[in-house]
């Protein structure tokens, strides 16, 4: 089952949809983030998603995003872990608990006025992009469970 949600994520997120290859790799990290060729690296927040065993999801966002007490907070509750310093968290989900990702969604909405924090000034723009990311990401899950449940996928 992990393999083809891996598939799944990697034909939305790698290809566009328009071509599969034919395996891949478990360990493989999959960016989920709408990072276009204008953004700046050091601003940017970066999501990357890994699936394991039975489908349980790896979820790390890391740089330029101010790391609040209650995002920490957040990440530790999925079993996660967090680097304010780096401007990193790690979480660790279930398909089942994708909603959970709202819940985050909101905590970072909550940052996009305080990105001086991290030297980060173009904070507002990238927090908005990086809520609308997660909600993607969680629309995406949603619409593989609901095909998984009847035996499309």
């Amino acid at each position: 089952m992990s393999k083809r949600l891996r598939q799944y994520l990697y034909e939305h997120y790698a290809v566009n949809g328009y071509r599969t290859f034919k395996r891949v790799k478990k360990d493989f990290a999959i960016q989920v983030d709408d990072q276009d060729d204008s953004d700046s690296l050091a601003d940017f927040c970066n999501i990357f998603v890994s699936v394991g065993s039975s489908n349980s999801l790896e979820i790390e966002l890391c740089g330029g995003m101010p790391v609040t007490e209650e995002i920490a907070d957040f990440a530790e509750i999925y079993h996660g872990m967090s680097e304010p310093g780096k401007s990193r968290i790690v979480l660790y989900i279930t398909p089942q608990q994708i909603e959970a990702l709202m819940d985050l969604a909101g905590r970072i909405r909550n940052t996009s006025e305080i990105g001086h924090t991290v030297n980060n000034e173009n904070w507002p723009k990238i927090c908005a992009r990086t809520v609308s990311s997660l909600y993607r990401f969680v629309r995406i899950i949603k619409e593989y469970e609901h095909m998984r449940s009847t035996g499309l996928a």
